[in-house]
């Protein structure tokens, strides 16, 4: 059995009826071509079995109609809501996104940039593990496509979507020390990155407001997974003077430690009072529920999304652009008032 006869464009006009050229107009959306006409050569593609090669009218249009995400880590489950509605806006306006993961490594980071560009692909939405490394920016700088950051502030030149990460750990923070605790120790994550400079930034703040100086000891950073926090937990609760609450700020590390509370035989909200820097289904369901700092991350994706597309659109935007989603604190069972 041979290989099926590729149907060509010369085809689909002969059974349409129409010139070569119309039908070329047709697959490229021109303006001018009537609804009568557009729906002969449809219903001739249709007929003939037409199928569109994309990669060579990309070539032709000088775009792909890609878009690329380039997070951190898959294993954010909330960080789906984002990837979600994003995908949505931009399926609308004709493209398609193209996930990677970046492991939160710099030099990834710099590969999948000279990928995206070598690939034609038309923007770019993506983290960065430091915002401030010379050999990044100088990729982002030699990006031929609009590159947009997720949740990063450190360069104004380019567009940002962030939520503001200082306000929630204020609350957060300031919800704590309203219930009489002190010693409050913070699980942060790297502090190279807006999102846990900007946390540490709030729980300073309410804790300055407040005329309380943080406890150094009780500080953990560059805790970016959830056996990093079980570690930095254990460790907290073995001091000789431990902490009566504990804001793990790190993102999607609140498994780590509850666990690690459990292993001890100490309960949330009895035995400690616990803050999750970021809500999660494990946040929501757990016994007593978890006090949780919430934003609202399907907005921030469809924002995301519209802010590259008026780039790849090339709209007159001068200068890059900041949108901060606001972050809320939702209180639970799991922070209490101190014990007298």
């Amino acid at each position: 059995m041979g290989r099926p006869q590729t149907v060509k464009v010369r085809d689909v006009a002969r059974e349409a009826g129409v010139a070569v050229g119309t039908v070329s107009r047709v697959l490229n959306d021109h303006p001018r071509v009537t609804p009568e006409l557009r729906e002969r050569v449809e219903k001739a593609m249709a007929h003939l079995g037409y199928e569109v090669d994309v990669t060579a009218q990309s070539m032709r249009a000088g775009r792909s109609r890609l878009v690329a995400c380039a997070i951190r880590d898959f294993d954010i489950p909330r960080f789906a809501l984002f990837i979600k509605e994003a995908e949505a806006v931009l399926r609308e306006a004709g493209y398609t996104l193209l996930l990677a993961s970046t492991t939160n490594r710099a030099d990834i980071e710099i590969g999948l940039l000279s990928a995206f560009r070598r690939r034609r692909v038309d923007g770019v939405m993506m983290t960065l593990s430091d915002e401030q490394h010379r050999d990044v920016r100088e990729a982002l700088s030699a990006a031929s496509m609009p590159v947009l950051l997720i949740d990063r502030d450190g360069i104004t030149t380019l567009d940002r979507v962030t939520a503001d990460h200082r306000e929630g750990a204020r609350l957060a923070t300031t919800h704590l020390l309203g219930l009489g605790h002190r010693r409050i120790a913070m699980l942060v994550g790297d502090l190279k990155a807006f999102p846990s400079r900007s946390r540490l930034e709030g729980f300073r703040e309410a804790c300055s407001a407040a005329g309380m100086v943080p406890h150094p000891r009780l500080l953990r950073d560059n805790v970016l997974s959830g056996e990093d926090a079980y570690r930095a937990t254990v460790s907290l609760m073995a001091l000789a003077e431990p902490p009566t609450a504990l804001f793990v700020a790190a993102m999607d590390t609140l498994g780590g430690c509850l666990r690690a509370l459990r292993t001890m035989g100490i309960a949330a909200g009895d035995g400690i009072s616990v803050v999750a820097g970021s809500d999660s289904d494990l946040a929501e369901l757990h016994a007593p529920p978890i006090t949780a700092i919430t934003w609202d991350l399907a907005a921030m994706g469809r924002h995301a999304a519209t802010m590259l597309l008026e780039r790849m659109r090339g709209d007159e935007i001068e200068g890059g652009r900041g949108l901060a989603v606001p972050t809320q604190l939702i209180i639970r069972g799991s922070t209490r008032p101190l014990p007298s």
